[in-house]
């Protein structure tokens, strides 16, 4: 019996310090003028993954986020974060957080499964000068995409070949941000569970 609780405790350690054993895949893209073309964020993983988190970070590129009216740096035209085509009930958006004249857009969702696509509108504008920003313009931007397995994705936007006014993300790397159990996994934690409560309750009797 002492060698069966071995075992277990050797298979649970394995089961839940590796990480995932697929890497998700997400694909986004910003073709021609940010401020009348949507943003298009799509779950192209193969393993089931859900995406739970996105975010984009302009720190560098000289642009911002105008997210009001009157807002830096445009003084008369702005477009607020805004989901488009009802992909917000689909992806089961949760919650957003940008600021006018801000560099960071964090986006996080409950239900954003493979094959779906979350799209929205938002205002961006050159600081100091409000000139439109096109897809192209955002070469080189940060973007981070976080899934329900625990992995974070990383990379930045590169140009789209044949297409002159658009950028796509790419990645360069992926990292584990927290360890999320698969359902075998919390099977075999009941089970070792259990097989200590009946251990102990043998001793006592």
């Amino acid at each position: 019996m002492r060698n069966f609780f071995v075992g277990l405790s050797v298979c649970l350690f394995v089961c839940f310090s590796g990480v995932a054993s697929a890497t998700p895949i997400a694909s986004f893209l910003i073709d021609g003028n940010t401020f009348s073309q949507p943003f298009s964020l799509n779950n192209d993983s193969t393993a089931g993954e859900t995406i739970t988190g996105f975010q984009i970070d302009l720190t560098g590129t000289g642009i911002v986020f105008d997210t009001i009216d009157g807002g830096a740096p445009n003084s008369s035209f702005g477009g607020a974060f805004t989901p488009a085509d009802g992909s917000d009930s689909i992806t089961g958006l949760s919650s957003f957080s940008v600021s006018d004249g801000g560099s960071i857009l964090d986006i996080s969702f409950t239900d954003f499964n493979v094959t779906e696509a979350f799209l929205w509108d938002i205002d961006l504008d050159f600081n100091p000068s409000p000139v439109t920003v096109l897809g192209s313009d955002l070469i080189g931007t940060s973007i981070f995409v976080d899934f329900s397995d625990g992995q974070r994705l990383f990379g930045n936007l590169i140009a789209v070949m044949g297409n002159s006014d658009a950028s796509q993300f790419v990645v360069t790397g992926s990292t584990v941000i927290s360890s999320v159990p698969e359902p075998a996994s919390l099977a075999l934690l009941g089970l070792g569970l259990a097989g200590i409560a009946f251990s102990r309750k043998k001793k006592t009797a």
